[in-house]
């Protein structure tokens, strides 16, 4: 009788946590659902105004020459982007080759990225050369 009675309990017990870990599981799974829906709409809003940023700094870049400011002949600029946004071929536009200039376009509180700063220490160094590849 005793081992009866004590099966039926046990036969409860297991069935009522059973139960709860059913319940929690479906509440968990909504609590991450609503979490997934609230983020991903942040992240979303995040990537566009990051891609706008970037797109628009893209171009400016390549206006940057042009402004009135900017201490070389435009004509003597080649854009390449990554990882360096500018060479300057300093006197190039009047057969006056004068000096090969590195240069990176910031505006705010951005920074020179790891790969920027190696390339300047080269620079510095200079441990730059010369290549003329043949085929």
């Amino acid at each position: 009788m005793i081992f009866e009675i004590v099966s039926i309990i046990l036969f409860f017990i297991v069935v009522y946590l059973w139960f709860k870990n059913r319940l929690w599981k479906i509440k968990f799974e909504q609590k991450i659902n609503e979490w997934i829906e609230r983020e991903e709409k942040r992240i979303r809003k995040d990537a566009i105004l990051r891609s706008a940023r970037t797109l628009s700094g893209k171009t400016l870049e390549k206006l940057i020459p042009f402004l009135e400011r900017f201490p070389y002949n435009p004509h003597d600029i080649r854009w390449l982007g990554d990882p360096i946004d500018l060479i300057i071929f300093d006197g190039h536009s009047k057969e006056n080759l004068n000096q090969i200039v590195f240069c990176e376009v910031k505006s705010g509180k951005s920074k020179l990225t790891g790969v920027q700063n190696k390339i300047k220490k080269l620079v510095e160094d200079k441990k730059v050369k010369w290549l003329e590849f043949r085929i």
